[in-house]
């Protein structure tokens, strides 16, 4: 009993009867006006009764007083033999009050009867809240008795007996009468009044004939007194109870008497079988009626059975969660819409939220600054999808762009599968939503901006974004392609992040990308995914990007590309979450039964510890084991009693596997077989297939029905159809289905499918089915051919694959295909197949240097240099030599090489000249000719001279490092052979370094001259050199132009060198770009921020040289500010000993930083052993 002096004075209290007739009046106010006119009070009160006007006013009601309860029996446990409940009744109805005080925030908005009214995703967090805006109470009546029986068992002990939990039965039922009553309308239960009513006209009955009994006794004794026999003695009434007279009044009082007739002992005369279906014809919600239904069953049992409420407690946890979660424990489910369509499983996450917190904080942390992201790892079918998922809505819902991808084992060879998933969906999203059309235009007019003719290659792996960009951009593609990219696979990383960047700064949101079974990602795609975090955490502009990846437990070794992933992200400081999902609990399971059958728990209970047992907690195995149980009407819903029901009993003799795997087969094994073959096909391509290719596999197999056999399959839940796509349920389902048949014959269906595709993709020129057929014959392998004169198709159409994968920049899945290519190549192809032979080698051997795999480089270009049959043929493979051994820092080597294979070509570099010689000679070369002469000069057109020029421009970079004495030799043959030739990408190189060499002579007019020609080239023959030109002409424009000027020739460097894909001269321009700014006089500390970006970008590509630079700049900055903080360079002693260019940086900056602070002896020494290395070092202003 709660203390009345704990209400407020100003609530208003109301009877039990009072409130429902007042809320129940209200409530149907609420009514829409067009129906209430035409509906008869009787209907107008059922409507408003099932309303949740009513409804959840009164469930509060209800919680109240159970809730009152139970805290009097905890109460009553510590106060040892005192009761504390009230006593059992049939009318404590009379005996209740509603108090009503509102929150501020509801008053003048709705009347204090109905109180606050909430959404289902408000109800959890603001339970409390309106529990409190209307609370009933039992009135203190209710706890006497005439005779202190409180348990209504007739000892007389006064305390009651508590069978189980915290309320007896008695209580459950009593407080059950009062649900009846207050979701009923006011109406009592007529069981109830009929009993009553008979006890009255028992009782009156009785009373009659007790008194014809005592007329009849009257009587009797008149009859006989006239009729005894004289003889017999009268008795002595008056003496014999005389002996009374003697007891005292305190003795007279502990003798037993006869009970009097009580509430209590009414109690047990009124109590009976209450039937609920008059609330169900009143359409009161189902579950509501069962609860009401349980309570009153709960002393006998006859009815309810085990779902007869036993504790008070779980009629409060039970009305709690109809107060949290109406939609599944409340409201009625169409079970006729269910008994056609089986059970339909949601996407809720259950037992994961400290998972998801931890996920949703790490996002909050990456988006906020500090560039972060996640990784979830678990056994298949644990979950992992599902709580990221969950997150994506997190994401969306706060304003986010969210970008899902998945990896595939079988579909490892299409170029960067899951990411083009992720952005294609997504453009797909902009191009279908009327509603996102002028954002969509924003996004079309900054890609256009940003990257301009180079979204072309955004646009091979990300289709959709075409129609986004518009038909001039299609029309575009076909004459535009530059093959001659330094690294096309940067190129590619580089444009992604300027894509994310737009739609970040488009939205003025976050974008976040999802990857799925990262288990099966390539190389590059993890690269792509490790620049978008660097970038992120690098740029100026502060990219909101999160990265959040799945994986299984147990398969990603030391070598997989996540692991370096990982490692390069400790190594630039980018933090990451890891967490570890396990299988469910057992409340956990019961959590997930529940809510996917919309029945209580404490129903759902027993169920849920017979699938725990079976699956232990594998979420997966748990959601196919229900539909495989509902498929067998084990678990089926009830139209009569509208609820789900199940046969626990056929339940436990069920006989199941105890891995997933192995139930799956299982279930597909249970299929007609055309099903299965069907399912097997498909499973051939991965977990996911276009409808439109299944179509098209149809055709090409000459397989009629496939589509009709799968639709079978969505009908057993083992595919589903999203959008225009279908899915396997599970990976797992796909992986069941795949090993159907064994290996071996699983490889020649992989290999006659893709011979058929592969037909069938010549005559369609669609690339994505030329892409699916390829993987599928290299799935099966050579071993799978039974015809040798195939070998030649197979490698042709790996060559294809290859240069698609190329044009999409994904230089691993393109070297793929031509290893693939050249293992089906039969012996003896150098002589009977040469051209296909030279070209799959040479194109396997660039793949292999952009990959960065040195060792198969080798081998490759060992056999073209073996088989080729010109010198011409070995041009490209001796080239991609050379530049392995510059990148693996073996510089004379390369210029060795570079040096004999010109030689070879004609071309004399003629250092036995002095360099002064040789500069006057390329002066005078250049003296007859205008800058308009050598702007129009012809193009060069001869394959060998082009990649000649290449070889030099090569030289001159490696030289410039070694040898700065030689490269004016490399510079007149690079102007030399352009003005003969024709003029090539590298020719602005030449112009450029001539610039450079003027300046450094005092002629800088001169020099400002070439180097402005040079700029002016890049329109001309491309801009594949830009980021080099840039940064050399930039050097020599601030001697002529204001120093503020070369910031924006330094942007416009970085940006060409990185669509170039060439971080190098990239590094260089954002480096020397801060060294104006330092120059110019910007503040120390942002000068600190962009160094730190500089360094790691260095850091990220192991430029060891530049690195070293920009720490001996650090180092002088944070001097300045007066910071304490040590900077270390590993490698800086070893780089001085070696590279007379990094001895002249540190000889600079050292006497700088010994002049301003003013160690001048230091920094005269410093100034001599500067000048004593300039020489050696490279030749330009640097």
């Amino acid at each position: 009993m709660i203390n009345s002096s704990e209400r407020k004075e100003e609530d208003p209290t109301f009877l039990l009867s009072e409130w429902i007739r007042q809320t129940l009046n209200e409530a149907a106010n609420h009514l829409p006006p067009t129906i209430v006119q035409s509906l008869t009070a009787q209907v107008r009160d059922t409507l408003a009764l099932c309303s949740d006007d009513y409804l959840i006013p009164a469930l509060r009601v209800a919680w109240s007083l159970a809730d009152q309860l139970c805290k009097a029996a905890e109460q009553q446990e510590v106060a040892a033999g005192q009761s504390l409940l009230p006593v059992p009744r049939t009318n404590w109805a009379d005996g209740i009050v509603v108090h009503l005080h509102p929150s501020d925030g509801s008053r003048g908005r709705r009347s204090n009867f109905i109180g606050k009214t909430t959404t289902e995703d408000q109800a959890q967090n603001a339970h409390e809240e309106d529990l409190d805006t209307i609370r009933a109470e039992l009135l203190p009546s209710l706890f006497e008795s005439d005779n202190d029986d409180r348990d209504g068992d007739g000892d007389g002990d006064g305390v009651a007996k508590h069978d189980n939990g915290s309320g007896t039965t008695q209580h459950i039922y009593s407080l059950g009468l009062v649900f009846y009553e207050i979701f009923s309308g006011g109406e009592r239960p007529p069981e109830i009044i009929e009993q009553q009513q008979n006890n009255v006209a028992n009782k009156e009955s009785r009373d009659a004939e007790a008194k014809d009994v005592s007329v009849q006794k009257e009587l009797g004794d008149l009859d006989s007194s006239l009729l005894v026999d004289h003889a017999a003695a009268p008795i002595d009434v008056e003496g014999k109870l005389s002996i009374f007279d003697t007891i005292k009044d305190e003795e007279f009082n502990t003798l037993p008497k006869k009970r009097h007739t009580s509430e209590n002992s009414d109690f047990q005369k009124n109590k009976c079988a209450v039937s609920v279906e008059p609330l169900k014809g009143k359409r009161v919600p189902v579950q509501l009626c069962d609860l009401i239904a349980n309570m009153i069953d709960c002393i006998n049992g006859t009815l309810s059975g085990d779902d007869a409420y036993q504790s008070m407690t779980h009629v409060r946890d039970d009305l709690q969660l109809m107060l949290e979660r109406p939609a599944i424990y409340l409201y009625d489910q169409d079970m006729g819409r269910l008994s056609m369509t089986g059970l339909q499983l949601g996407d809720t996450v259950f037992g994961r939220n400290e998972e998801l917190s931890s996920l949703k904080e790490c996002y909050r942390r990456s988006i906020s600054g500090k560039t972060e992201f996640a990784f979830i790892s678990g056994h298949a079918g644990i979950g992992k999808s599902f709580l990221t998922y969950a997150f994506g809505k997190h994401v969306i819902m706060s304003g986010g762009i969210f970008l899902a991808g998945k990896f595939d084992q079988l579909q490892q060879g299409k170029p960067f599968s899951a990411l083009a998933a992720a952005f294609n969906g997504y453009c797909g999203m902009l191009m279908q939503s009327s509603e996102l059309q002028e954002r969509r235009a924003v996004v079309a007019s900054k890609l256009k901006s940003s990257l301009g003719r180079e979204a072309y290659y955004l646009t091979k792996i990300i289709p959709s974004l075409n129609d986004i960009l518009g038909s001039e951009q299609k029309s575009d593609e076909t004459s535009f392609y530059d093959d001659n990219c330094v690294d096309a696979q940067r190129r590619l990383q580089y444009l992604l992040c300027q894509f994310v960047e737009v739609l970040s700064s488009s939205y003025t949101a976050p974008v976040t990308l999802f990857l799925d079974d990262l288990q099966w990602a390539d190389s590059a795609s993890i690269a792509a995914v490790t620049q978008l975090l660097c970038s992120a955490g690098s740029s100026s502009k502060q990219k909101q990007f999160f990265f959040v990846g799945c994986h299984r437990e147990g398969i990603i070794d030391s070598t997989h590309p996540v692991r370096e992933l990982v490692c390069n992200a400790e190594q630039l400081g980018v933090s990451f979450t890891s967490l570890k999902l396990d299988s469910m609990g057992e409340e956990t399971l019961n959590a997930m039964v529940s809510e996917s059958l919309c029945v209580l728990p404490r129903l759902t209970r027993t169920l849920a510890n017979i699938m725990y047992r079976k699956t232990k907690g594998n979420p997966l195995f748990v959601s196919q084991l229900m539909l495989s149980l509902n498929k067998k009407n084990l678990l089926f819903p009830s139209l009569n009693r509208r609820r789900w029901e199940w046969d626990i009993e056929k339940i436990m003799s069920q006989k199941l596997p105890d891995d997933v795997a192995v139930f799956f087969t299982q279930s597909i094994a249970d299929l007609p077989s055309n099903v299965r073959i069907s399912l097997f096909h498909i499973s051939c391509f991965g977990a996911s297939v276009e409808i439109a290719f299944v179509k098209t596999l149809e055709i090409a197999l000459e397989m009629r029905g496939l589509c009709d056999n799968l639709d079978i399959a969505v009908d057993e839940g083992l595919l589903e159809k999203k959008g225009d796509q279908l899915r396997f349920s599970h990976d797992r389902i796909q992986e069941a289905a795949y090993n159907t048949l064994p290996a071996n014959e699983r490889c020649h269906f992989h290999h006659v499918c893709g011979m058929a595709l592969a037909s069938y993709s010549t005559s369609e020129s669609d690339d994505n089915i030329l892409l699916a057929a390829v993987n599928q014959i290299n799935l099966g392998g050579p071993a799978a051919i039974q015809d040798t004169s195939q070998s030649f198709t197979i490698a042709t159409v790996n060559l294809r694959a290859g240069q698609k994968s190329m044009v999409m920049s994904d230089f691993g899945a393109a070297y793929s295909y031509f290893n693939h290519g050249i293992s089906f190549l039969q012996e003896g192809h150098w002589q009977e197949h040469y051209d296909l032979s030279l070209e799959l080698f040479d194109l396997a051997a660039k793949c292999a240097l952009t990959n960065g795999d040195i060792v198969s480089l080798k081998l490759l270009s060992e056999k073209v240099i073996a088989h080729g049959r010109s010198l011409e043929d070995k041009l490209n493979v001796s080239y991609l030599v050379t530049c392995a051994l510059a990148f693996s820092s073996r510089l004379p080597e390369s210029i060795q090489k570079s040096i004999g294979v010109l030689t070879k070509l004609g071309i004399d570099l003629q250092e036995s000249r002095s360099t002064e010689a040789c500069i006057q000679e390329t002066m005078t070369l250049l003296s007859n000719r205008t800058d308009d002469d050598i702007l129009n000069t012809r193009q060069m057109t001869d394959p060998t001279m082009i990649v000649a020029m290449k070889f030099l421009t090569k030289l001159e970079s490696s030289m410039s490092q070694t040898t700065p004495r030689s490269v004016p030799f490399v510079t007149q043959q690079i102007i030399e052979l352009s003005l003969s030739k024709g003029m090539s990408p590298m020719s602005p190189i030449g112009f450029v370094y001539l610039g450079g060499f003027m300046s450094k002579r005092g002629d800088i007019i001169s020099g400002y001259r070439y180097v402005k020609l040079a700029l002016s080239l890049l329109d001309k023959v491309g801009r594949e050199c830009a980021g080099e030109v840039i940064w050399m002409a930039t050097q020599v424009k601030i001697f002529v132009e204001p120093i503020q000027a070369a910031l924006e020739h330094h942007n416009d460097g970085y940006e060409a060198s990185m669509v170039a894909g060439d971080v190098f001269n990239a590094l260089l321009n954002a480096f020397l770009k801060n060294s104006c700014k330092y120059v110019a006089g910007v503040k120390l500390q942002t000068m600190r921020e962009e160094y730190n970006k500089s360094e790691r970008l260095a850091k990220e590509n192991n430029y060891s040289i530049l690195l070293v630079v920009i720490k001996q700049v650090q180092r002088d900055v944070l001097r300045f500010i007066g910071s304490d903080e040590e900077v270390t360079i590993p490698e800086e002693e070893k780089l001085i000993a070696s590279n007379n260019s990094v001895l002249k940086s540190y000889c600079f900056r050292n006497a700088h930083i010994s002049f301003m602070f003013r160690s001048y002896d230091d920094a005269k020494e410093y100034v001599l052993k500067f000048y004593e290395c300039r020489e050696n070092a490279w030749a330009n202003l640097m």
